[in-house]
């Protein structure tokens, strides 16, 4: 690991919810700790997203959150000259791309768990993302 990877690492774990992270391999050991957040601990929101739908402001009751499974950097294309994984309104299949999560130079993608349509997508392109922030809303099929 470089310096540079050192730094993406800290700064991903300052940003993340989480109060302790610990990795190691055979060339590295790395512990991070800080203390839990207590009850009176503000909270910043997350901004909504200026590529969500007209109408979509608020969660209709029959829409479901996904969120982000781990910190990185949220990617609606597979690169940078193509078109988006999903736009609102499309129906898509479960086992379907629904972006890119890059996360120490890896590249995750986010498949859908079931079949359903996007209603919004909450987070923009090439934005850091947290552990279990909300990154698209889709009404279940």
């Amino acid at each position: 690991m470089d310096r540079e990877e050192l730094q993406q690492m800290i700064t991903m774990f300052e940003r993340s919810p989480l109060c302790e992270l610990e990795i190691t391999c055979e060339e590295y050991s790395v512990h991070m700790k800080r203390p839990a957040h207590t009850e009176g601990t503000a909270t910043v929101p997350t901004p909504r997203s200026t590529t969500e739908t007209p109408g979509a402001t608020e969660r209709k009751p029959e829409t479901k959150i996904i969120t982000s499974p781990i910190v990185g950097t949220f990617y609606r294309t597979p690169s940078p000259d193509a078109p988006p994984y999903v736009q609102p309104g499309d129906r898509i299949t479960k086992g379907a791309v629904l972006c890119t999560l890059e996360a120490m130079k890896l590249m995750n993608q986010l498949e859908a768990e079931y079949d359903c349509e996007i209603v919004a997508i909450l987070a923009d392109q090439g934005v850091l993302v947290e552990f279990g922030q909300p990154l698209f809303e889709v009404k279940p099929l």
